[in-house]
């Protein structure tokens, strides 16, 4: 039903038009779901009441906890930490304070961790995941996948959160799951720069801000801007949202200005070396270079640094 051109184009009309009530919250839901990723909190709260109006009299109780999911989804993307907690717990309150989460609810889990993390529930954020871990998420999609070892990058630190985080972005796909993924790559920017590996946290810094732009999600995107101002950069070089070039193949054209072989690029990304030959052949173009020598240039350009933190050689070419 949900693949039907009429309902892509005016799903929620149909249902109000036909009184199908008990699917006028979700696609609503939805909605403001859409809306909070955005960064467009005014556009999701209409609907959002509409649902607490509707259901509480009806005491349809799992509708307020959509509710809650997308406040809180609004509150991590501006960087509101504590009401993104406030808001994440109001979902399943029995067991969670105290960090056992037994009533853990799957769509909040990994927002839950991220929110306990920032404002320093390091208790309650390593009992979330080990909840997630229990409940054996990970075997549910690519996605659970992802984001379970995302969040035990999140709890860990060091070298251990490194693991976490880049077996977390091979588990899936940036297509099949492109919000999430750039969560995740912010997540291991934030963490390389305070671990002061400032130089490769600006790979993963701009392959989120990329991603982040190209889905429209302003509060994000500006999350990773601010992590990339962090690193020393400029407003202006942080912003690379005129570049053409997708998030993965920043990735790749850092890397291999930084000097990198294909083959370890390709072990670092868990891609093979005709793969990472394969982009490279995509962005030379893109960037205005017809050999590999001319991505230092280029990515000079795009305020981008050698491993060692210096600018490469020249930078004055203008990369459109």
């Amino acid at each position: 039903m949900g693949r039907h051109p009429a309902f892509r184009r005016g799903g929620l009309e149909l249902v109000e038009a036909y009184g199908y009530l008990e699917f006028v919250w979700y696609l609503k839901y939805s909605k403001a779901l859409a809306a909070a990723a955005l960064g467009q909190q005014d556009v999701a709260e209409e609907p959002l009441e509409w649902m607490l109006s509707w259901s509480l009299p009806r005491q349809a109780f799992i509708v307020p906890q959509h509710v809650y999911r997308v406040r809180t989804l609004a509150a991590i993307g501006r960087g509101d930490y504590e009401t993104a907690y406030a808001e994440a717990v109001r979902i399943s309150p029995r067991g969670v304070e105290d960090g056992t989460a037994q009533q853990l609810q799957l769509f909040v889990a990994y927002d839950l961790v991220e929110a306990a993390v920032r404002t320093g529930r390091t208790v309650q954020a390593q009992g979330f995941v080990d909840a997630m871990l229990r409940m054996g998420i990970a075997k549910i999609s690519s996605r659970w996948s992802l984001l379970v070892a995302a969040a035990q990058g999140l709890v860990s630190g060091g070298e251990v959160a490194s693991a976490h985080f880049e077996r977390a972005l091979a588990a899936a796909p940036e297509k099949q799951w492109p919000f999430e993924h750039a969560r995740v790559l912010l997540a291991y920017g934030e963490h390389l720069r305070r671990e002061r590996a400032t130089v490769e946290s600006r790979v993963y810094l701009t392959a989120a801000l990329a991603l982040f732009d190209r889905l429209r999600a302003a509060p994000w995107a500006e999350r990773a801007r601010n992590e990339m101002s962090a690193t020393g950069l400029s407003r202006r070089q942080a912003d690379v949202s005129q570049v053409q070039l997708t998030p993965q193949e920043l990735q790749i054209a850092t890397l291999a200005a930084s000097g990198l072989t294909n083959k370890a690029i390709g072990e670092r990304l868990h891609l093979s070396a005709r793969t990472v030959s394969g982009h490279l052949y995509n962005v030379f173009p893109k960037l205005g270079v017809t050999a590999r020598a001319g991505l230092r240039d280029a990515l000079t350009a795009l305020g981008q640094h050698d491993r060692q933190g210096r600018p490469y050689p020249g930078g004055r070419n203008q990369v459109g």
